[in-house]
């Protein structure tokens, strides 16, 4: 989550480490988000095949996938007066059923003195 002087909050979605910056692959959704408009962000990444089930891996668990970046929409919303950037990264997408794990969250918010 960024903060654009111009356009406000700004969720970018992306495979997350090297593989964003290498493979030039994210994807900016403007609010409001709702699951459809994020899982229509997460189809549109290169990295989405993954998400399906590649290789014989199993699927992952983008319904817990969406949930998580939509509570993660819902809490820059409700701190949008002081958030400056918000960044969980990686998340580890877990088989269908089971789940994710947000590794690491890194929030600054605008501090008064």
């Amino acid at each position: 989550m960024i903060v654009d002087p111009q356009f406000g909050q700004v969720l970018v979605l992306g495979a997350g480490g090297v593989l964003t910056e290498l493979l030039a692959d994210s994807v900016s959704l403007l609010p409001p988000w709702t699951p459809a408009s994020v899982r229509a962000g997460l189809g549109r990444l290169a990295a989405a095949r993954l998400l399906g089930g590649y290789r014989g891996k199993p699927a992952g668990d983008v319904d817990a996938l969406v949930a998580t970046i939509l509570a993660v929409g819902r809490y820059a919303s409700a701190h949008r007066t002081t958030l400056v950037e918000l960044d969980v990264n990686p998340v580890i997408v877990r088989p269908a059923g089971h789940g994710v794990v947000a590794v690491d969250v890194m929030i600054r918010l605008q501090t008064t003195h």
